[in-house]
């Protein structure tokens, strides 16, 4: 019997809870909560996905009943409108929080919380192939092997600033920033650009695979798919015409992601963004997926 999955989606208008219970692409709405919240993250615990985590207006809010209820999580700073939660599928409890010049670890799915001094204002963070923390400064990318504190550049600045980092589910396989518009992998020690993107990315995403895909959003609509080496020629439309705003690899498969535009529209993808179906249409403009699959 297929397991059933769900979908968290972060908001202008709170979280919305979408499940396919069956497993066979019929999406029902199962809940709206923190309506009048801009939700601007999502976390789910991909081993139990009743714990979710949810940053809502600057607050950090934990679930343990799949959304049902929240309680507000207390830490010693106030949030940023541009936090984020980042997670490590290969340890499912661990997860972090990244406010400019704070960087938030939690190693119990959100219950408790500790500070890892950063080294400035930073806006992207991941965790690489090895395990490692890495965020990015600027056009700089730091690494801190041990979780110490102990940040050292990871490569050449690259020529603009990095808007984000992305690496595919697990962690293993690439690790990609986006900076300019430009979508670059890095390998062998240094920071290579993948070249011949049709176009300015305005967000990307990295798939899991013995051959990592990689999904590049256009600015002026559809998707390019490519490797760590080139970009394929053809653009592959979406169920819309705006931009792409989301793009989100799903843990739960490596050849399943989701994609969203600031018109509230969410797609799905069965093989690894080579096509898209609409799973939803006239939510509030999103900011975060978070997809799981019950056990």
């Amino acid at each position: 019997m297929a397991k059933a999955t769900l979908l968290f989606i972060g908001t202008d208008d709170g979280l919305v809870l979408l499940s396919d219970p069956a497993g066979q692409g019929r999406w029902l709405r199962s809940a709206h909560q923190l309506q009048g919240n801009v939700v601007q993250s999502v976390w789910v615990d991909p081993s139990n996905p009743l714990i979710t985590l949810a940053i809502a207006d600057r607050r950090v809010l934990r679930s343990s009943d799949g959304g049902q209820t929240w309680q507000t999580v207390r830490l010693e700073s106030d949030l940023t409108a541009t936090a984020a939660l980042y997670g490590d599928p290969r340890r499912p409890a661990l997860v972090y929080l990244l406010a400019n010049d704070l960087l938030f670890e939690s190693r119990d799915a959100g219950g408790t919380w500790r500070t890892i001094a950063l080294p400035g204002q930073c806006n992207g963070c991941a965790i690489d192939g090895a395990g490692r923390l890495v965020v990015a400064s600027g056009n700089q990318a730091l690494i801190d092997g041990e979780r110490s504190a102990q940040w050292t550049p990871l490569g050449s600045p690259l020529p603009d600033v990095i808007r984000m980092l992305a690496t595919p589910p697990g962690g293993a396989g690439a690790l990609c920033a986006l900076a300019g518009g430009v979508v670059y992998v890095f390998a062998q020690d240094a920071w290579r650009r993948i070249d011949a993107l049709p176009g300015e990315a305005a967000t990307c995403a990295v798939l899991a695979g013995v051959t990592p895909t990689l999904l590049a959003a256009l600015t002026d609509g559809g998707i390019v798919r490519g490797t760590l080496h080139a970009w394929e020629p053809t653009v592959v439309a979406l169920p819309w015409e705006s931009a792409t705003t989301v793009l989100s690899p799903a843990g739960y498969h490596m050849d399943t992601a989701f994609a969203a535009s600031a018109h509230g529209d969410i797609a799905i993808s069965l093989d690894r963004g080579c096509s898209w179906t609409v799973v939803r249409r006239g939510l509030a403009a999103v900011r975060s997926i978070a997809a799981a699959r019950l056990a």
